[in-house]
């Protein structure tokens, strides 16, 4: 073997353990990164990508059912605005609305002639429903903070948003109260247990 040869393959061996040093340095910042990300979804619960504060988005077209006692509104819609408003016409204008032991001052809300009702597609990826009302303080509004409570806009009552249990608040006990809701296609929302007919 020539002198030049061998300097050829030391210049070789050299080149290769420089590569093989450059791989494990990289494959030590992939599984650096990698075990950061995770940590970061872990402590927050998986949240990472969603907002921490969010506005209620009004859905103005939801379809009502031939029956009047199902509205169904794309599950696109939902889940990009995770906090969802809609004002359902009823059928017959109505002052109070009694449901699950609850006195609702439905008349305090577009004269009557509305249910608001909110859809919540929560961090976990559990998609919940609701009519909109926080009734001690007569609000209709909420909005979420930290990416884990719905909070009234009127009194700042909190409620756990993956399960709407009172958290702080002087309204605690007050949560909209549950409407049962199915996302096989898009998002629907039944209103039988409600008792009332809404026109599209």
């Amino acid at each position: 073997m020539t002198k030049n040869n061998r300097r050829e393959k030391r210049k070789k061996k050299t080149i290769q353990k420089k590569d093989n040093k450059n791989a494990v340095i990289i494959a030590v910042l992939f599984i650096i990164l990698v075990g950061y990300w995770a940590f970061v979804q872990f402590a927050e619960g998986g949240t990472g990508n969603y907002p921490k504060y969010i506005e209620g988005a009004m859905f103005p077209t939801p379809v009502v059912s031939a029956d009047g006692d199902k509205v169904t509104v794309p599950e696109e819609f939902v889940e990009s605005n995770k906090l969802v408003y809609i004002d359902l016409k009823l059928e017959e204008p109505l002052d109070e609305l009694q449901y699950q032991g609850r006195r609702i001052p439905i008349n305090m809300y577009g004269e009557g002639e509305y249910l608001p009702i909110v859809i919540i597609f929560t961090p976990k990826g559990k998609t919940l429903s609701g009519i909109r009302v926080c009734e001690p303080c007569s609000s209709f509004d909420f909005h979420i903070v930290e990416k884990k409570y719905l909070q009234c806009n009127n009194c700042g009552t909190r409620w756990n948003i993956e399960t709407l249990q009172g958290v702080s608040g002087a309204c605690m006990n007050y949560p909209p109260p549950k409407l049962d809701v199915s996302t096989v296609y898009d998002v629907e929302v039944n209103l039988h247990a409600v008792g009332l007919k809404v026109v599209s």
